[in-house]
């Protein structure tokens, strides 16, 4: 409890509702930990997952169960403030759920919000009876801090108060604490982790029209690759993992940082993968043949292959031009046998059967060249509050016919995975013409199979394509 001017801190990931049944979305919340990471230098904290502690609630019932147990929980834990990491809008009604069970058993205590859906939609957490204290836009740690240390002498505001937080600068980027999570670790992971995720930067500086990452500071900002190297050698030191993750938005926009980090790294000899996401123009030859001595996996957020789409998608001034920079970097990184995967985003408010053409012309120009190791990675396009598509619904309605059809679909207590893919990208792709992107997907199905080297094989059947993991070329890996 109160300690003078050191409040006790409880950072909360809520869990989700409604989501996927048997999915569980990442094995630590590492973007939370990182904001309790920061606040352990000044406060004590505590960090609890829900998700882990209680499981997900996919039925009414199973909602209810979990309100009991998470009431259980807070009953039994020690804290002046409770701050709930509402990180992904699918997260909404569990962030309701906690804090409600929280002002129910402690009407004085402190109750902060924060996270992506809080910057995008604060609104949704102000409420008649001042639920929330402090509902917080943008990143979280200052703010939180200050609100922190003037806790002790002003107590709780009469209302909600909406504050825009403070962008933390690579000064004071501290490393991840993981003693806040040696325990949670040990009793849900006791054979070792699969992905741990850290992050080493901070921002993007684009502006793709289906993003939340638009609502934060769009300034790239790195630690040092000192800093860096250490955080890698501490997770490996400290957990047992298949996979390094590197949870940064843009992956590695400074090429000078980039270069000098991936040789830093190969030194280290890691027996893990290294995961993370980055652009095609921020990979050049040096890099690839880097990232080709080690088990690396690339992500490159491809999103479109019709150049009419990547302008809707805000994705490049250039489309043509970002479009030949995607297959020189995919051309080279198969070369060297780094692994990577291309996104595609279909559905996305826009498309149309013409722009549907354009991208599989390229996708069908790719497997034309043979052996390589890009996995087509592809889903629906999500709806997401606060991005710019979110923000100009009725330019979208008006120019292209686009339909969206659960805008607040995270309110709903329906299964919401599929209710945020619940849109109608234009006139020409309505009713069963909605799938036809999958339908064009699966009848490459075994050309993009043929098309992959083992290695790449084995790693898209254990994650994107399931049914691929019968093939008998499927090797351990």
């Amino acid at each position: 409890m109160n300690n003078h001017n050191k409040p006790s801190i409880v950072v909360a990931s809520p869990s989700c509702f409604y989501y996927r049944p048997g999915v569980r979305r990442e094995q630590i919340k590492s973007s939370q930990l990182l904001l309790a990471s920061y606040l352990s230098q000044h406060f004590p904290v505590t960090y609890v997952d829900f998700e882990h502690s209680i499981g997900q609630a996919n039925t009414r019932v199973q909602v209810k169960r979990f309100e009991r147990r998470a009431r259980e929980l807070l009953a039994n834990m020690e804290f002046d403030i409770l701050a709930i990491s509402c990180w992904t809008s699918l997260s909404y009604l569990a962030t309701m759920t906690v804090a409600r069970c929280c002002r129910d058993l402690y009407p004085d205590r402190l109750i902060v919000v924060g996270g992506y859906h809080s910057t995008a939609r604060p609104e949704d957490f102000v409420t008649e009876d001042n639920l929330f204290d402090y509902v917080i836009r943008g990143e979280g740690e200052i703010a939180l801090k200050d609100i922190a240390a003037s806790y002790p002498a002003t107590g709780r505001p009469t209302e909600t108060q909406v504050i825009v937080g403070q962008a933390l600068e690579p000064s004071d980027y501290v490393p991840m604490n993981w003693d806040l999570v040696e325990d949670l670790v040990r009793t849900n992971f006791p054979d070792g982790l699969g992905t741990l995720v850290t992050f080493l930067s901070r921002g993007c500086p684009f502006g793709c029209a289906f993003c939340m990452e638009t609502l934060k500071t769009r300034r790239w900002r790195c630690a040092s690759v000192e800093y860096a190297i250490n955080e890698v050698q501490a997770a490996a030191e400290r957990f047992k993992f298949s996979a390094l993750g590197f949870g940064d938005a843009c992956f590695g926009v400074r090429s000078k940082w980039r270069k000098e980090f991936l040789r830093e790294l190969v030194n280290l000899k890691p027996d893990f993968w290294v995961l993370f996401e980055t652009r095609p123009e921020y990979l050049d030859e040096e890099d690839i043949a880097l990232l080709g001595q080690i088990k690396s996996q690339v992500q490159i957020g491809l999103e479109s292959c019709s150049p009419e789409m990547l302008s809707i998608m805000n994705k490049s001034r250039q489309p043509d031009k970002y479009l030949t920079k995607y297959r020189e970097a995919s051309h080279c990184l198969s070369d060297h046998g780094v692994v990577h995967g291309a996104n595609l985003i279909f559905n996305h408010p826009g498309e149309t059967g013409k722009t549907l053409q354009e991208t599989f012309a390229v996708v069908d120009e790719e497997l034309s060249r043979g052996m390589s190791t890009v996995i087509w990675t592809s889903h629906d396009y999500v709806h997401f509050p606060g991005s710019y598509i979110d923000n100009n619904r009725g330019l979208f309605e008006e120019k292209y016919g686009t339909q969206f059809l659960c805008p607040e679909w995270w309110k709903l207590s329906e299964e919401q995975y599929t209710n945020g893919r619940k849109v109608i990208p234009s006139h020409d792709l309505a009713g069963d013409r909605l799938k036809l992107w999958s339908d064009m997907l699966e009848a490459r199905d075994q050309q993009m199979r043929d098309a992959l080297t083992p290695t790449a094989l084995s790693l898209a059947a254990g994650s994107q394509y399931e049914k691929w993991l019968n093939d008998p070329r499927i090797i351990d890996i």
